[in-house]
């Protein structure tokens, strides 16, 4: 683009923020001079009624639930200039450019994935992280420990500064990151606490924790001891917290303190390559005493609930305890069709199994948001903060899960995303403007036509993606991940 016509183009934008204030907060690539609007987030940003209006957009007659605030009512939530204005009920819907009908819906905080692997064609174990992301109303997710201080750009470079879904990491204690899966094993040159440092210090606004992946059996002990005060080190020095694969050896355990994240309480046990949070190899009746005054001690525990570190016996027998984790989160699993999993399988089947659903939005909105202290203000709809919203279904019927065996357990109610906002701009559910494709498919139905640009349509409420664009994308998956 030559010099004149670039300006020409910034001055275009520039005139449209002043009519459309969702463009002023839309973020820019890295290296470029120009925000990044898609067709989508054009037409969400289109107004729909006069220009005096109050509010960008109105959320109107969801259920919404925001545990930050003990709220659990049928409200409407206003936005503009990318933040929460008012969360009321009955605004009326005049005073807002555009409205989205949220009736019967649960509208929450964006979502939180708080155990997430995106650094895509880096590693073998990885996700989209928009896939995981936005298209299933997660608006920010924590990439846990997939590069270290060797590998940690390519991540931020290439995933974190390229894609929609806000991205954070906590940084593998090991410098090679998960380039292989026994990473803290290898070399005891890997594991370099003064570089580890070094990369947080440059990055503070992306490395929110370090992540050590322990195997936690008896039989390594001493060798997972020193890599723990490799980490102690970093964290202390960065004021991070260190979050650690499960364990119950009293003393890893102890090498935890106030704030830090014990991860996996659910794999499958009994086993003599790790442990959960009945044991070992040997697996006892009732939650080990050490898991339990892991609450008192200021120690967080992340519970994924999809298909990897995960069986059901273990879940079941954990809550009929009425024992729950903090949080709610993925790792690299798997959704029901075997496309990546996003939080909202982790959030079904806690709901199925009787975490009541206060409990489920808090792990996956407030919850993390607190553990890690991200830099932007997530996991709530409090008016100032910005607007990251989800809006659910609650679908009813069956629907069939599997843990990490491959054991199936029908499930009679599951999340699927409705919309997800970002910065009070849709990047997905938004309905189309005049005269573009790619909305997005009825209740019920498949995915809308193509748009002009080439892109396919949003997906339909059944989950299906749309239509194949001129220029060969193909939609966006829905909640179920299908294309």
């Amino acid at each position: 683009m030559s010099q004149s016509s670039r300006r020409a183009f910034l001055g275009q934008i520039g005139s449209a923020a002043i009519v459309i204030p969702e463009l002023r907060n839309l973020p820019l690539r890295a290296g470029s001079e120009s925000p990044q609007v898609s067709a989508s987030q054009a037409a969400a940003a289109a107004p729909q009624a006069s220009a005096s209006a109050s509010y960008d957009l109105l959320i109107a007659g969801g259920r919404v639930i925001d545990p930050s605030q003990g709220l659990a009512a049928e409200r409407d939530v206003a936005i503009v200039g990318g933040r929460i204005a008012r969360i009321e009920a009955n605004i009326p819907p005049g005073q807002a450019r555009q409205v989205f009908d949220a009736k019967g819906k649960i509208v929450t905080p964006g979502l939180i994935d708080m155990h997430t692997h995106v650094y895509r064609y880096g590693i073998t174990l990885a996700v989209d992280s928009d896939i995981v992301g936005f298209q299933n109303g997660v608006t920010t997710v924590l990439d846990c420990g997939s590069t270290g201080s060797a590998s940690f750009m390519g991540l931020r470079k290439y995933v974190m500064e390229t894609v929609q879904t806000r991205v954070y990491a906590l940084l593998n204690i090991s410098s090679i990151g998960l380039i292989v899966t026994n990473e803290i094993y290898l070399d005891p040159a890997m594991i370099n606490p003064r570089a580890s440092i070094n990369t947080i210090t440059q990055n503070r606004d992306r490395i929110m924790g370090i992540k050590v992946r322990v195997n936690g059996k008896h039989s390594d002990l001493a060798h997972d001891l020193e890599v723990m005060k490799a980490a102690r080190q970093v964290g202390d020095a960065t004021g991070l917290p260190i979050m650690m694969h499960w364990s119950v050896e009293p003393d890893l355990l102890a090498m935890l303190k106030r704030g830090d994240v014990l991860a996996h309480p659910f794999n499958p046990g009994p086993s003599m390559n790790s442990s959960n949070l009945f044991g070992a190899d040997t697996q006892a009746e009732k939650v080990l005493p050490q898991i339990l005054a892991l609450k008192d001690r200021g120690i967080y525990v992340d519970g994924t609930l999809a298909t990897t570190h995960t069986s059901w016996a273990v879940i079941e027998k954990a809550f009929s305890q009425g024992w729950y984790p903090d949080v709610l989160s993925t790792d690299i699993g798997r959704a029901p069709d075997g496309t990546p999993a996003s939080v909202l399988v982790c959030m079904t089947t806690a709901l199925n199994l009787g975490m009541p659903i206060e409990q489920v939005i808090a792990a996956a909105t407030m919850n993390p948001a607190k553990v890690m202290n991200f830099p932007e203000k997530v996991g709530t709809l409090a008016p100032g903060v910005t607007a990251d919203v989800a809006i659910l279904d609650l679908q009813q019927g069956s629907f069939e899960y599997a843990d990490q065996a491959r054991q199936m357990r029908t499930l009679k109610q599951q999340f699927v995303a409705a919309a997800t906002v970002k910065g009070g701009i849709f990047l997905k559910g938004a309905p189309p403007a005049a005269g573009r494709g790619g909305g997005g498919g009825a209740a019920g139905g498949r995915g809308g036509a193509p748009g002009a640009d080439g892109r396919g349509g949003a997906p339909g409420a059944d989950g299906r993606g749309g239509a194949p664009g001129a220029g060969g994308r193909g939609g966006a998956p829905g909640a179920g991940g299908r294309q």
